[in-house]
């Protein structure tokens, strides 16, 4: 997805909503990513497996009603409040090593099961 922001949307992404104001955009993400929390918290058991494929799902999850990129790896370089996000050219082998590196290193304790 190529796209250019107009002078006076500044960090705004074009979006789904047509939401054009700052605020507006993160109470919008911050309500997506509370509903995934609260989705995602009933299906948690030990048996959930936090890799790649599981965070995409949460990012779509939380953010499909605004991004049309949700659950999909960036391929424009883009940052937010002055934050760059990791180089989307870099980005598929970023997280693959993570995933490698770090989530297939996770012990199961740490994971919730349901009561």
């Amino acid at each position: 997805m190529k796209y250019q922001i107009p002078n006076n949307q500044d960090e705004i992404l074009p979006n789904k909503l047509s939401l054009t104001s700052l605020a507006d955009i993160n109470l919008s993400e911050f309500e997506g990513f509370l509903k995934a929390e609260i989705i995602l918290s009933k299906t948690l058991t030990v048996r959930t497996k936090f890799n790649v494929s599981y965070i995409l799902g949460i990012h779509k999850l939380a953010l499909s009603h605004l991004y049309s990129f949700a659950g999909k790896y960036q391929d424009v370089n883009i940052s937010k409040g002055g934050f760059p996000f990791a180089a989307a050219r870099f980005l598929n082998d970023t997280m693959q090593r993570f995933e490698i590196e770090v989530l297939y290193k996770l012990p199961k304790s740490m994971l919730i099961s349901k009561s």
